[in-house]
């Protein structure tokens, strides 16, 4: 999560700021090694010293405190990301992804979207005879295939509207690699693959669950998941991306 101090905030923007960054430190201190405790309380010291001064100037707020704030938040989320960031995004895409229901590029449409009725889901992955990833079909793609071309599904193969140019992931990338991808890709789903063959899949529903099935959904990995959704739920603006659900 970034904040963004600029000579502009107010001096309750400002102390806001800061009150954010202690909260982020917070939900992760139990996490960091003696060294990063002790950067994070010369911090804190400093983070207390700034906001007392925030509060007593007020209106004669000054640009070197709005700088100053700008310097501790800065270095609050490098230590935090210096001492592994989100912890639970380290957390290696191998225990969190699921089976994938698969279907061949010779299928038809009509049995792509029955799949999804069945697995109640939006996208599958295709693969060849080998197991090997080819592509992937979304619903999106089946209702634009149909809209556009003016035949009954069976009339056409997976192949003829599946994305080609498909994210993946490896069973060892951690997660915060995933909701990245996920960002950048805009896509909510991502194969794992392993030497080029399909070991499972892996949704941003599925990380929340994850959390949330052990010890709960913190509010740091909260944040970040709901920047991930925000992301991929953004309108393509008249982009097609058969990826993209």
């Amino acid at each position: 999560m970034t904040t963004d101090v600029s000579k502009s905030h107010s001096a309750k923007e400002l102390i806001d700021a800061l009150a954010t960054a202690r909260a982020r430190a917070s939900v992760q201190l139990h996490l960091l090694s003696r060294d990063a405790r002790d950067s994070w309380r010369e911090l804190e010291s400093k983070i207390d010293a700034i906001q007392v001064k925030l509060e007593n100037d007020g209106d004669r707020l000054s640009a070197s405190a709005a700088k100053k704030v700008r310097e501790l938040t800065h270095s609050v989320k490098e230590l935090l990301h210096q001492s592994g960031g989100i912890a639970e995004l380290a957390t290696p895409v191998a225990e969190v992804m699921r089976p994938a229901q698969t279907c061949r590029p010779g299928d038809s449409l009509n049995e792509a979207a029955r799949l999804m009725w069945e697995l109640d889901c939006g996208a599958v992955p295709v693969v060849n005879d080998a197991g090997r990833l080819v592509g992937i079909i979304t619903d999106r793609d089946i209702c634009m295939a149909a809209y556009t071309r003016g035949k009954s599904l069976p009339a056409f193969s997976v192949e003829s509207a599946m994305a080609t140019e498909v994210a993946t992931a490896a069973l060892t990338d951690p997660l915060e690699t995933i909701t990245r991808l996920m960002r950048q890709r805009r896509v909510r789903r991502v194969p794992v693959v392993d030497r080029g063959r399909l070991v499972g899949i892996v949704s941003l529903a599925d990380i929340a669950r994850h959390f949330e099935s052990e010890d709960g959904v913190s509010a740091v990995l909260g944040l970040e998941l709901a920047r991930t959704l925000a992301a991929v739920s953004e309108p393509a603006h008249g982009v097609a991306s058969a990826a993209a659900e």
